[in-house]
């Protein structure tokens, strides 16, 4: 799979994403929506990480490409950036073919390109504004008196954190808030 989210924020180094007080940078902001995204698709957390990341002026990490290597041989390939507009698609490859999701993190759409097939498409028609979804599987799980959410268990959560963590002690980035 391939996924990348990145936007421009210019330059701003008075930014919270450019501030290291802040855990600012590319990947704790931008970089969870395609490393979570990569969890969902492989169910866990990847064998084997490699990494590397323009560290800027301020110390932070302003883009970053990771390769994640996962048992049976699936990878994915992630990107982000703050100081680089990006596509922002994903793709999930297969032996039969791939389905494309634009603008995945808002992703309202998805094709599947199957060979010897014409593509066919879905999408999604509900309304939503911000972290809606998230609000609403946040109430749901309180109203049921569940302590965590289905849909993302608290012990992936933590497995991503440990993901991203990792990848930091890669790049030798630390902020002033890890102990």
């Amino acid at each position: 799979m391939k996924a990348d989210f990145g936007f421009d924020i210019g330059w701003v180094p008075e930014s919270r994403l450019l501030d290291p007080q802040l855990g600012g940078g590319a990947l704790l902001d931008a970089g969870i929506y395609p490393v979570s995204f990569a969890s969902m698709i492989f169910g866990g957390a990847p064998a084997n990480i490699m990494s590397s990341a323009r560290i800027g002026e301020t110390g932070v990490d302003e883009q970053f490409s990771l390769l994640f290597e996962y048992e049976g041989g699936r990878t994915a390939a992630l990107n982000g950036a703050v100081q680089l507009g990006m596509v922002n698609d994903a793709y999930i490859y297969g032996t039969k073919g791939y389905i494309h999701i634009p603008n995945f993190l808002f992703g309202k759409s998805a094709t599947l390109h199957a060979k010897d097939a014409e593509p066919e498409s879905i999408v999604d028609d509900r309304q939503f504004a911000g972290y809606a979804f998230e609000a609403e599987e946040a109430m749901n799980a309180l109203r049921e008196g569940r302590l965590e959410s289905s849909v993302i268990p608290l012990d992936e959560t933590l497995a991503i954190m440990n993901t991203l963590d990792t990848i930091r002690k890669q790049w030798g980035l630390r902020y002033p808030s890890d102990v």
